[in-house]
């Protein structure tokens, strides 16, 4: 294929395997004619709309964690220069191409996509409105980041054009959040405190309010830049809020720490600060990503070492806690009211082409963007970034209606 084949707005956004906030934009062609067919009960879902928060850096920053295994999910595109990797992100797509009845062309589709103009999906129902990728490199991945929801699925119907970003960058974390409240409650130890590190991210947002809602018996503190400090107080959902720099200003006591950031240096200071006052420290986030690969030393320090936070894991603890019942009851009735707060404060910026798209997704890992506003970006230019497609038997049906009339 030529450069003059190719649309000239589209590209697949790659990055750095080593190094993942180094990011590389491989030309494509969106076109039906350049794309492969597809095989048995596929879909060609055009991917509409990518919502990049500090969380889909993290999925690139952990792209080769053992267990994670973000980079496995989607292929690097053939001829792309060796070293690179497909990240993944949340976002939405349209059907534009099926070969099975179950997911009809114009069918709205949630979920998991790599950064690039179209993807084909393997998929199987799970649900009556809802489909697992059964292609086979994800069949060994993480079982939550394989699903997709239609806009029949009762998480998504009614949703306006916002709303459904809303809920994938805000109101889809809450559910980590109110994990990482939760587990602080139920530590045996009874922790005086909850110390949230990027107190501004959404999923530290998310555990500060659940943890309000709910009245879980200790302070909720945070941590975040100087610049954001005043925003963070003005939430409402904290005790006590410090810029990173001033945790000895932080009150001792018995605390869980769930750490978004990924900061070896802030981590050292915390431990400094609370030593063996540290009952829990769950490795949450990185979204402080010029950070990542560091490693904190600790020597000396106290406190229970960091281990990673499974939002899974944690959700089996607390439902063991208090039964699968009455533990779904609290977390519908903190997703409902978190989301009657933080829905009518949210604010979208919209980016077509690939180029602004790699433009924030790389201010992002920097730490450049307003933390008030939802980043929505798409590989496809604005005019072709939405399509209105219906299956073609639904097409030639409301023709012959047409021509009755």
């Amino acid at each position: 294929m030529t450069h003059n084949d190719r649309h000239p707005h589209l590209a697949h956004l790659l990055v750095d395997e080593d190094n993942p906030t180094r990011t590389h934009l491989h030309p494509c062609d969106g076109s039906a004619a350049h794309q492969p067919p597809l095989g048995e009960d596929q879909v060609r879902v055009h991917i509409s709309k990518l919502v990049v928060t500090a969380n889909t850096v993290t999925y690139a920053l952990a792209g080769k964690h053992a267990l994670l295994r973000y980079f496995d999910h989607f292929a690097v595109p053939e001829g792309a220069p060796p070293g690179l990797a497909m990240s993944p992100c949340w976002g939405h797509g349209v059907v534009v191409d099926s070969t099975t009845e179950s997911v009809p062309i114009g069918t709205r589709l949630h979920g998991y996509y790599p950064f690039s103009p179209t993807v084909a999906l393997s998929l199987k129902p799970a649900s009556s409105t809802s489909f697992v990728d059964t292609t086979p490199r994800r069949e060994e991945l993480l079982a939550p980041y394989k699903v997709y929801w239609t806009d029949e699925d009762p998480l998504w119907k009614g949703q306006s054009y916002d709303d459904e970003d809303y809920t994938l960058s805000t109101g889809f974390l809450f559910g980590t959040g109110w994990a990482m409240a939760q587990t602080a409650a139920i530590h045996p130890a009874k922790p005086t405190a909850l110390l949230l590190t990027s107190a501004s991210s959404r999923t530290s947002r998310a555990a500060a309010f659940a943890a309000k809602f709910h009245n879980l018996p200790f302070k909720v503190l945070g941590l975040t830049s100087e610049s954001r400090v005043d925003y963070v107080k003005g939430l409402g959902f904290y005790d006590q809020v410090q810029a990173y720099g001033h945790e000895s200003a932080l009150p001792q006591g018995t605390v869980v720490v769930q750490d978004v950031a990924g900061s070896a240096r802030v981590l050292e200071r915390i431990y400094a600060h609370f030593g063996d006052g540290i009952v829990s420290c769950g490795a949450v986030g990185l979204s402080h990503a010029g950070a990542a690969g560091q490693q904190p030393n600790l020597t000396g320090l106290g406190g229970v070492r960091q281990t990673p936070f499974l939002v899974f894991t944690a959700n089996e603890a607390v439902q063991k806690y208090y039964g699968k019942a009455e533990s779904n009851k609290l977390l519908d009735e903190g997703k409902a009211a978190f989301n009657a707060e933080m829905r009518p404060r949210f604010r979208a910026q919209r980016s077509y082409g690939p180029e602004a798209l790699q433009d924030v997704f790389e201010r992002t890992a920097k730490g450049e963007l307003d933390a008030t506003v939802t980043y929505v970006c798409s590989t496809w230019p604005e005019h072709l970034h939405n399509p209105r497609v219906v299956a073609p038997g639904a097409a030639a049906a409301a023709a012959a209606t047409a021509s009755k009339l």
